[in-house]
C-alpha cells in the first residue's frame, strides 16, 4: 500500500481523524451539557430549592486527574473543585479539536499527493502552537485550582504534583522543526515550478 495519494495510508489516517474529530465534538457537547447542569444545580442551591449538602458529599469522594491533581474529602464536588476541572476539560477538548482539525487538512494534502504545499507548514505551526497553549494552560489551571481549593474549601484535601510531560515538550520541538521543513520544501517546490 502506498503512503501518499488516493487510496493510501494517508487517506486511511484522514478517515480515522475525521471519526476522532466528530467524537471530540460529542465530548465537547457533553462537557457543555455538564457545565450547564452544574450551573443549574448551583442556581437551585442558591435559591434554596436544593440542599447544599448534595455538593458536600462524604469523605469517600475522590477525584484524580491525569495532570497531577488528587482531591478527596468533604466538598470535593463544590465549584472551586469542579470549575477548574471543567476549564481543564474545555482546554483539552478545544486544543484537540484544533489539532485534529489541522491534522485532517494536513492528511488531505497528503492524500492528494502534494505533501509540500505551503498551507501544510501553516497546519504544523498551528498544531505546535495549540500544543504549547495546552501545556501552559495546564500549569496555569492547576495553579488556579490550588488557589481556589485553598481559599474556599479548607475541608478538601488536595495533593498537587508538578508533572512536566517531556514527551509533549519534545513533540512541540519536533513539530517546530517539521513546520520549517515543510515551509522550506514548499518554497523549493514553488521555485522549481517557476524555473520550469
Amino acid at each position: 500500500m502506498k503512503a501518499l495519494g488516493k487510496g493510501s495510508i494517508a487517506s486511511f489516517v484522514k478517515g480515522a481523524l475525521t471519526v476522532a474529530w466528530w467524537l471530540l465534538w460529542v465530548c465537547a457537547g457533553l462537557l457543555a451539557l455538564g457545565a450547564v447542569a452544574y450551573a443549574v444545580l448551583l442556581v437551585l442551591i442558591a435559591n434554596g430549592l436544593v440542599d447544599p449538602s448534595v455538593l458536600a458529599g462524604g469523605n469517600n469522594i475522590y477525584v484524580r486527574s491525569g495532570d497531577g491533581l488528587r482531591v478527596s474529602g468533604e466538598g470535593a464536588a463544590t465549584w472551586p473543585v469542579v470549575a477548574p476541572a471543567m476549564l481543564i476539560g474545555a482546554v483539552v477538548i478545544g486544543g484537540y479539536l484544533v489539532i485534529v482539525g489541522r491534522l485532517r487538512r494536513l492528511f488531505d494534502g497528503f492524500s492528494s499527493g502534494e505533501p509540500f504545499r505551503r498551507e501544510n507548514a501553516l497546519h504544523l505551526r498551528v498544531i505546535w502552537i495549540a500544543m504549547l497553549v495546552m501545556e501552559i494552560a495546564r500549569y496555569a489551571l492547576m495553579a488556579l485550582a490550588g488557589v481556589l481549593i485553598t481559599v474556599f474549601e479548607p475541608n478538601v484535601q488536595a495533593n498537587f504534583e508538578l508533572n512536566i510531560d517531556l514527551t509533549a515538550w519534545a513533540s512541540i520541538l519536533i513539530l517546530i522543526v517539521l513546520a520549517e521543513v515543510f515551509r522550506e520544501g514548499a518554497r523549493l517546490k514553488e521555485a522549481e515550478e517557476l524555473t520550469i
